[in-house]
């Protein structure tokens, strides 16, 4: 049986001759000790129990604080390595553009280097053709001028000659004539 303060304020005890029943708070004052003192457990189990979850509590703070502190480390890490991850990748797109500008530069260069060449191969090339040319003409005036003489030294022999003689000139002429193109 549990009594509340309102209980224990409010209760009567019956008057004998010379006061109070001795039995009936005897009893009371019993059943009163019996729940103080059961409060009085129940109180410092609490107690007990209240500091225990402050403990718990406490832990949870301090693994709070530590995990909010973890979280803003992490942030701050990952913010540094995306500033140097751009950093990085705005330095490595830098020299990407001066290695192509540069390779750009080189193979413009180059090409103005084989443009020359080839204009200077082109007149090498026309100059060679033009003496090749003039080569050709000055032979062909030689072979002609040569043929002519050779023609004029027959007919002189022709003349010098017999008749006799002057057949087998003439036949051995037909057989070489390169102007007919054919030897007998």
């Amino acid at each position: 049986m549990k009594i509340t303060s309102w209980e224990v304020k409010n209760q009567k005890f019956k008057k004998k001759f010379k006061g109070y029943d001795p039995f009936e708070v005897d009893s009371f004052l019993e059943i009163l000790a019996g729940e103080i003192e059961e409060g009085t457990k129940e109180i410092n189990l609490l107690k007990e129990k209240l500091s225990s979850l402050e403990n718990k509590l406490s832990e949870y703070k301090n693994m709070e604080e530590t995990l909010q502190n973890v979280i803003l480390t992490t942030q701050k890490s990952a913010e540094e390595l995306k500033k140097n991850a751009e950093k990085e990748a705005e330095l490595l797109l830098r020299e990407a553009k001066l290695k192509s500008q540069r390779l750009l530069e080189e193979s413009n260069l180059k090409l103005s280097e084989l443009k020359k060449g080839i204009y200077e191969l082109k007149n090498l090339k026309e100059g060679y053709l033009l003496r090749f040319k003039s080569m050709l003409e000055l032979h062909k005036n030689l072979l002609e001028g040569l043929e002519k003489e050779e023609v004029q030294s027959r007919v002189e022999k022709r003349r010098e000659l017999t008749d006799e003689e002057m057949e087998k000139v003439i036949s051995q002429f037909e057989k070489e004539d390169p102007l007919r193109g054919d030897m007998i």
